[in-house]
């Protein structure tokens, strides 16, 4: 007889999610597998649809049958992030993240972040090669944001958005970007090369203003085009060799 295991995997993901990915059963099929005692992890039954998988050691065997992994090639995807939606591999609060809008076999994950609130492009790949150049500090790869302000930004004080300031809460200096007023200053599109934690909206801040909506519409030359807020796409070729050009370039 087989005993339960009921305990998850914290360093892994959830069984629904890894087979869906390996196009077993959709989420919700899957916890219904689960459920029915049909799901076995290394030698036992599984019953809880939130126990997690480690799909680099652990064996999953449904209806005593192993069915074949992930395959391992390297996948590179743009999706453009809703609201409210975080950018890490897991998360205890069982919050919506990124990864719940792909479903692919390969296990990927988000280059670099974007905060909670913030919506936009962002880069998702299981190369960590071109990961790491990317997010290196030196780096310097170019992200463009539409900053949405809760009151007009006067023209008069780019110089001080723009010059390399620092920020009032760390004392931290960010270095010179661009901006550009748009909608009469209510909202303003910032450049940067830089990636320090939640940096817009503290260089506005420093400055005495909110920013009420964050996009990020560019990437590395990406843009969402005419992905949809939680809609992703596959990286050309061509995009592909651009990042890896752009990565070697800076670093």
């Amino acid at each position: 007889m087989y005993m339960k295991q009921e305990k998850s995997n914290n360093d892994g993901m959830r069984i629904n999610r890894f087979l869906a990915m390996c196009g077993i059963a959709s989420r919700r099929a899957a916890d219904q597998l689960v459920q029915e005692g049909r799901v076995c992890i290394n030698g036992k039954i599984v019953t809880t649809p939130g126990v997690k998988v480690n799909p680099s050691r652990d064996e999953v065997i449904i209806d005593g049958k192993r069915f074949a992994q992930p395959e391992n090639r390297k996948v590179y995807i743009l999706l453009n992030k809703p609201r409210n939606v975080i950018t890490t591999s897991s998360d205890e609060r069982q919050r919506e993240m990124v990864l719940d809008f792909i479903d692919v076999p390969e296990r990927i994950f988000p280059v670099g972040r974007l905060d909670r609130k913030t919506t936009g492009v962002i880069l998702l790949t299981n190369d960590g090669e071109l990961a790491h150049k990317l997010m290196h500090p030196s780096s310097g790869v170019k992200k463009e944001y539409i900053a949405e302000l809760s009151e007009r930004f006067p023209a008069a004080m780019l110089g001080k958005l723009t010059n390399g300031m620092r920020l009032k809460d760390t004392g931290e200096k960010v270095s010179p970007c661009r901006a550009k007023l748009l909608d009469d200053g209510m909202r303003v599109l910032l450049s940067i090369h830089e990636g320090k934690n939640h940096q817009v909206r503290r260089m506005f801040d420093t400055l005495g203003f909110e920013v009420k909506r964050l996009d990020r519409v560019a990437y590395a030359g990406l843009q969402a085009g005419e992905l949809r807020r939680g809609e992703w796409r596959y990286l050309s070729r061509n995009e592909v060799r651009e990042l890896y050009r752009i990565s070697q370039e800076e670093a």
